[in-house]
């Protein structure tokens, strides 16, 4: 992944005030990638607890990231390297959208709650699922590896955005 998906996404953050939203993945597992103010995140929930958070300062041009495992008392902080995170949700937030099979085809549009940008490769061995409004890759599957696959649980902007 580039440094362009990670400026898109600060942008979305900066231009909403506030960018959150959560891909739902099997067995219980959200991967949550916001933003807000200078603070981003990409948090791992299992079965609706924070198993692991990743945060990113950005002041003064510059990263501090850490890494927090658990919570509460079992909670373990470690200092990342500098611009991980964000890295991180660029990865996940735009998954997929640089690959040939998407990049070469027009999308089918996808009118309803959350007008969607949809693609399939092959036979439908892979279907990926673009945000129209957002840009952020909203779903993902892949027959080959069905754990892979997510979708949209929630999306929030603004003021409904709150720091973890």
């Amino acid at each position: 992944m580039n440094a362009m998906f990670e400026e898109k996404f600060i942008r979305l953050v900066e231009e909403n005030d506030g960018f959150e939203f959560y891909q739902a993945y099997r067995n219980d597992v959200d991967h949550v990638l916001g933003g807000k103010g200078d603070t981003y995140w990409y948090v791992i929930m299992k079965k609706g607890k924070m198993s692991e958070t990743y945060i990113g300062k950005y002041s003064g041009g510059k990263w501090e990231d850490t890494y927090i495992k658990g919570s509460g008392e079992s909670k373990k902080e470690k200092a990342m390297p500098d611009g991980s995170t964000i890295k991180r949700i660029a990865e996940k937030a735009y998954l997929m959208q640089n690959e040939n099979w998407v990049t070469r085809r027009t999308p089918k549009p996808i009118e309803d709650a959350h007008p969607r940008y949809h693609y399939v490769y092959g036979f439908g061995d892979k279907g990926l699922d673009v945000s129209v409004q957002y840009g952020v890759t909203i779903a993902y599957s892949d027959i080959k590896d069905a754990d892979a696959g997510f979708h949209l649980r929630y999306l929030y902007t603004g003021s409904d955005v709150e720091l973890p």
